[in-house]
Order: structure tokens, then C-alpha cells, then sequence
């Protein structure tokens, strides 16, 4: 919300910071999106497969959406 604020009150020429903060959000939602479908893989499995979830499945997946949600805020902090 932060970040396209900031894109939404800019007036820079041809709207470069507009485009900027847009199309990196674009890129962090697909990141998100990406790495939710794996979550959801492993959840459903567990859940309606009676799979386990083994923490060698389950702590890259922490870490990429840690590492996901630090990338999101820098980029918010240094608008």
C-alpha cells in the first residue's frame, strides 16, 4: 500500500516512478504467488492425503517467504 502510494503521487516525467513501483510489485506478487502454490501443494497433501510435512520440505519454504516479505519492506523503506 506504502509503495503505490508513493508511485500514485509521483510526477515524475512519464510516470517512471508510477511504472517503477508497479512493476516491482508485479514481480513480488508473482514471487508470492509462486511460493504460495507450494505451500498450498504441501497443506492439501497433509491434509487430504495424509502426507506430513517434513521440516526439509517445510523450512526453505520459511525462509523464501522471510527473505520475500524483507525484499518487500526494503523496497517500501526506500521510497
Amino acid at each position: 500500500m506504502q509503495a503505490s502510494t508513493v508511485g500514485l503521487k509521483s510526477n515524475d516525467a512519464g510516470d517512471a516512478t508510477y511504472i517503477n513501483v508497479e512493476t516491482q510489485l508485479a514481480s513480488f506478487t508473482i514471487q508470492r504467488d509462486a511460493l504460495a502454490a507450494q505451500i498450498l501443494s504441501l497443506l492439501e497433501g497433509a491434509e487430504f492425503n495424509n502426507r506430513p510435512i517434513t521440516q526439509q520440505q517445510a523450512k526453505p519454504l520459511i525462509q523464501q517467504a522471510q527473505t520475500l516479505l524483507a525484499e518487500v519492506q526494503a523496497f517500501a523503506d526506500g521510497l
